[in-house]
């Protein structure tokens, strides 16, 4: 066997084929993959994305043109088997794990591997999250493969600390890469109201925007127990917009809470939306409030301000990373304090200017080329590790 150790990162393999997972392929790790190999194009990075089917390769050579692109084979695997060779594993935080996150020709060829760490809320809150035999089965099944690979590249601060401590793995072997958006996510040129007619109506009020879901931490009940407690002045001249897919239950239970607050008629649920509509949401938008308790990274903050609107978000888990304005946070478990700040960001002019600045630098500092660059440089200072006996 090739001595593949080394410091320069002669060639860089990532397994690609998340961008056409049937749970990852739309916003989540499916459309950071996408980023990453942007981003590591961008660089001129040595990068060779590996897909499995047709499709694959399609999405990628679409989002991605001119990317280096090669089918899943132990041939191909052997050919890029050198020193200085790494595998970037993208599948492993996926729920469920794959069958073959770090597949087995990668091991017999005995390339140094690395994983994305976009979270481990599932190690961090077994009680909802682990309540299946499978479901912790699994669990313990990724603790114990990520403790066989040579390093860990988290998208925050928060993601590295929390991966050293839930999965037990060496915390100087963990760096933070970060994350970027896309280059759609930009100001209007045009009035954006157009392209959201199938999901929202313009009633003559502006806009306060939330990105939600259906899982407890998107916090979207105390974001409607405080969309009440702001005062009816307010609300009067502005309508908060609840973004996110629901099925006919869910949907219920929001309204229900909204009811309970007082505000049935002041929130709008869009449903899910195309990318496009993301966009124009956030570009008719006076105010974005991420109210999470708990994200990997947080893209929709960076999603919002890449889109010129100013952001208001929790103070908890990686959310204070992506702004890093004390001024922009608020306590997710306080109803009274988000509601203040939603208050505030809508009125206080100096405090929007405030916002406004924290939003550009976050669109300045967090791009795909500056993760493509933490990559290359993270897997070059690490290194393999020592060889196991």
């Amino acid at each position: 066997m090739a001595d593949l150790h080394g410091d320069r990162v002669s060639h860089l393999l990532v397994d690609a084929r998340p961008v056409d997972h049937p749970t990852a392929r739309n916003r989540g790790i499916g459309r950071y993959t996408i980023g990453l190999l942007s981003g590591l194009q961008q660089v001129g990075a040595p990068v060779v994305a590996l897909y499995e089917t047709d499709t694959e390769a399609g999405v990628l050579a679409a989002a991605v043109p001119g990317l280096a692109l090669q089918r899943w084979s132990p041939a191909v695997i052997r050919a890029h088997t050198m020193p200085g060779a790494w595998y970037l594993a993208t599948q492993l935080m996926l729920h469920p794990i794959p069958l073959d996150p770090v597949p087995r020709i990668i091991t017999e060829a005995g390339l140094p591997v690395a994983a994305v760490m976009y979270d481990v809320i599932p190690e961090r809150y077994p009680e909802q999250y682990q309540q299946r035999h499978t479901a912790r089965a699994q669990v313990q099944l990724r603790g114990i493969l990520t403790r066989t690979l040579d390093a860990l590249l988290a998208i925050s601060q928060f993601a590295a600390d929390t991966a050293a401590h839930e999965l037990r793995f060496p915390a100087q072997r963990i760096a933070m890469i970060g994350a970027g958006v896309e280059g759609q996510f930009m100001p209007a040129t045009a009035d954006p109201w157009p392209r959201l007619r199938e999901v929202l109506h313009a009633d003559g009020r502006a806009v306060v925007v939330s990105v939600v879901g259906s899982d407890p931490r998107k916090n979207t009940h105390r974001l409607l127990s405080a969309w009440g407690k702001v005062p009816a002045a307010v609300r009067r001249t502005h309508r908060l917009v609840v973004v996110g897919a629901h099925d006919d239950a869910l949907l219920a239970q929001w309204q229900q809470w909204a009811h309970a607050a007082g505000v049935g008629h002041d929130v709008a649920f869009t449903g899910g939306v195309t990318d496009d509509e993301m966009v124009a949401v956030h570009q008719v938008a006076a105010l974005a409030v991420m109210p999470s308790t708990e994200e990997g990274f947080g893209l929709p903050v960076l999603e919002a301000a890449a889109c010129g609107c100013l952001v208001i978000t929790s103070n908890v888990s990686s959310l204070p990373e992506v702004l890093a304005e004390r001024a922009a946070e608020f306590d997710p478990y306080d109803v009274a304090a988000i509601a203040a700040a939603i208050e505030r960001a809508l009125n206080d002019a100096a405090h929007r200017d405030v916002l406004w600045a924290a939003a550009q630098r976050a669109v300045l500092r967090w791009t795909w080329a500056g993760t493509g660059s933490a990559v290359m440089s993270s897997l070059a200072a690490l290194g393999p590790r020592q060889r196991r006996t």
